[in-house]
């Protein structure tokens, strides 16, 4: 992937968030941290890299602070500006089925391991 396209996805994944989350924006280049600011309750890093790495998510969870999700929100080749919400979001499956649970989508755990 381009460099360019690495710089500027997270101002496209800001812009499109802000339906959601108004005060949504890219953190600048040159300061650590996680990619989207202004998403409460969530720690975003956006990749575009031609490869998936898992490292991406524990990149993620170093952001996130306590309660929050860490995900990344993955644009691979072909994903561009035009396309964000065709991008993909990964994180882990113990931080989805809470979300699933909560939405109706599945029941209540009988245990949790």
């Amino acid at each position: 992937m381009s460099r360019d396209k690495g710089n500027a996805a997270p101002a496209w994944v800001a812009a499109w968030l802000r339906p959601w989350w108004p005060d949504a924006e890219k953190t600048p280049n040159s300061r650590p941290g996680r990619d989207i600011l202004g998403t409460p309750g969530t720690a975003i890093e956006v990749k575009t890299e031609m490869r998936w790495s898992h490292k991406w998510l524990a990149q993620a969870a170093k952001y996130a602070g306590d309660g929050e999700i860490a995900l990344v929100v993955y644009l691979p080749p072909g994903c561009g500006e035009t396309a964000v919400g065709d991008a993909l979001v990964v994180l882990p499956l113990r931080q989805v089925m809470p979300l699933l649970t909560a939405a109706g989508y599945a029941p209540q755990p009988t245990e949790v391991t």
